[in-house]
């Protein structure tokens, strides 16, 4: 009778294009349900979000420039500068009393959460995991499809948190209160 290693169940099989697209699918697609079910339940895009693309876009930039990372043109790094745009809006709206800024702002806002934050998540990952840029096409639309997914299912949960969540989980978790949280009279443990 042969014997078999226990650790051979646990052995990693499949592809390396396999493993690397569901890498970058589960850790892309918790930011992405993130920022989805803020969006959802408070109907904004937290600054905090807003400033861990500055940093990383910035970075990105930065890299661009000195060493031979991508993008390596300047269209490309022009769109990695979309969250310094926001916060010199967001300067000027804080500070002027002009009209429009909350609209420009609204809007920088939507553009650094839709088009810099993919941008810039891409080239992260290519960054880290060199083979995903090599993926075949269906790999890299499936891990879009998911985060897209996952992005669409953060809003639902946000914009209905009360189907699933309560105020107290809210109160718990350290966040403002959406305006449709379940009120409860006893303080529960986080997630209900």
């Amino acid at each position: 009778m042969a014997e078999t290693d226990p650790n051979e169940s646990l052995a990693i099989e499949g592809p390396a294009s396999d493993r690397a697209a569901v890498l970058i699918a589960a850790g892309s697609s918790a930011v992405a349900f993130m920022v989805g079910f803020n969006y959802g339940a408070f109907d904004t895009v937290f600054f905090d979000q807003v400033f861990t693309v500055w940093v990383v876009s910035t970075i990105l930039f930065g890299a661009s420039l000195v060493t031979r990372m991508p993008p390596r043109t300047w269209p490309r790094r022009i769109v990695l500068l979309l969250p310094t745009l926001w916060l010199i809006v967001a300067w000027i709206d804080n500070n002027t009393e002009a009209d429009n800024a909350e609209a420009i702002l609204e809007g920088v806002t939507l553009a650094v959460t839709l088009v810099a934050l993919p941008f810039a998540g891409w080239f992260v990952i290519t960054a880290i995991n060199t083979e995903f840029a090599d993926l075949p096409g269906k790999h890299k639309a499936a891990v879009v499809g998911t985060v897209a997914l996952f992005l669409a299912l953060g809003f639902v949960f946000g914009a209905r948190n009360d189907l699933v969540l309560t105020c107290d989980d809210f109160k718990i978790s350290g966040n403002d209160l959406p305006a449709n949280c379940v009120k409860t009279t006893t303080t529960t443990s986080a997630g209900g």
